[in-house]
């Protein structure tokens, strides 16, 4: 396993060096060399009802290109040097200044795929296909944009993957299939113009700890976005989100059979949210009075559920989240956090947490159901 990993590392360092003689060293960004870009601040946004003062910007730099990992850095490369504010490295979970990206280490060892016109960058890691992100951070950076720049202006937007559902939510701003870009396919890209944005909540440190900081605009601006787009079928009022089809091991019940069939006695409905189209989602959430179920990318849909919506997150007590209780605050919901004690491995496909019956069952006599 030694020689095995020996050969690898000189075969990566081998094509480091090589894309570096192609393409050139990568160099820090200093405040006095004169690099030209266009730097738009965008200071408000207006919906229908309402007017929110924002502190963003959108950058337009000319004969400029883009590379990620996928993982944990994006680098947007103008003259060589990487540019702060709109390159992204969140490493080990944490948020860090763009000199500890790693290209200024490693390079861009990718061979670069040139488009002609202009491309909007919404890539950020491994983050941009988790479904919060993509609509917190990424559908949120299509808003700010289009404050700006029209969309319909644009030739390319650059997207962290192809998912069907990633291409349904595109959909809604009116951009085609054609025009998307999958990073996953070309991680490192060249334009005539890239167009690029700052985060628009996540500043420092670990992500966590900023989500008590996610704006207001855009939680009711995805509502005011979306929910026109709800897809009526026959859903039930009272919800308990399955997440047995999660991928993850972690927040999965152990006895979430039991749990269902409990539940159902009592009027519930079960549901795996990742079968459902989008658009049945937000029908899903927004006809939901009493929501159940394990912490989870799927709870990112009650922001379209209304105001008096009975919410019970079941959560390890060691996990940090609070993106459910800060949404519930905004949009004044009934939240109730249910704090289970973590159990077994974290490599068991059966879950990490276990909720007793009696205790659901006490849960639901307080609200007489």
């Amino acid at each position: 396993m030694k020689i095995k990993k020996f050969f690898q590392n000189c075969f990566k360092k081998f094509f480091q060096i090589l894309f570096n003689l192609i393409y050139g060293k990568i160099k820090q960004y200093e405040p006095n060399k004169n690099i030209d870009f266009i730097k738009k601040e965008v200071e408000k946004i207006k919906l229908k009802n309402q007017e929110f003062k924002v502190k963003n910007s959108v950058y337009e730099i000319s004969n400029s290109r883009v590379y990620t990992d996928l993982v944990e850095h994006v680098a947007i490369i103008k003259e060589n040097i990487i540019l702060p504010d709109i390159s992204y490295q969140q490493i080990s979970g944490e948020l860090k200044n763009s000199k500890f990206n790693k290209v200024l280490t490693t390079g861009t060892p990718r061979i670069i795929k040139n488009f002609n016109g202009s491309i909007l960058s919404l890539v950020q890691g491994a983050s941009g296909n988790n479904f919060f992100h993509f609509l917190f951070d990424i559908v949120a950076k299509l808003k700010l944009c289009e404050e700006k720049i029209p969309l319909n202006k644009i030739d390319y937007f650059y997207l962290p993957g192809s998912a069907e559902w990633q291409k349904k939510i595109i959909s809604v701003f009116g951009i085609s299939e054609k025009k998307l870009i999958d990073s996953q396919k070309y991680r490192h890209i060249k334009a005539d113009r890239i167009i690029a944005l700052d985060h628009p909540w996540y500043k420092q440190g670990f992500v966590q700890d900023e989500i008590n900081n996610l704006p207001e605009w855009i939680i009711y601006f995805l509502r005011e976005k979306f929910l026109n787009y709800s897809k009526e079928f026959k859903a039930n009022e009272k919800i308990f989100i399955d997440r047995s089809d999660s991928n993850y091991n972690h927040c999965k019940l152990i006895n979430n059979k039991e749990i269902i069939d409990f539940l159902s006695k009592k009027g519930f409905k079960s549901y795996q949210v990742s079968k459902l189209d989008f658009f049945e989602q937000i029908y899903l959430f927004k006809n939901a009075k009493i929501i159940i179920g394990p912490h989870g990318a799927a709870f990112s849909n009650i922001i379209f559920s209304n105001p008096g919506l009975h919410l019970f997150e079941l959560i390890p007590t060691s996990h940090s989240s609070i993106k459910c209780e800060k949404i519930s605050k905004v949009l004044k919901f009934n939240y109730n956090r249910i704090k289970l004690e973590k159990i077994g491995s974290t490599n068991s496909t059966l879950g990490d947490m276990k909720i007793e019956v009696s205790q659901l069952e006490n849960i639901l006599n307080s609200l007489k159901i």
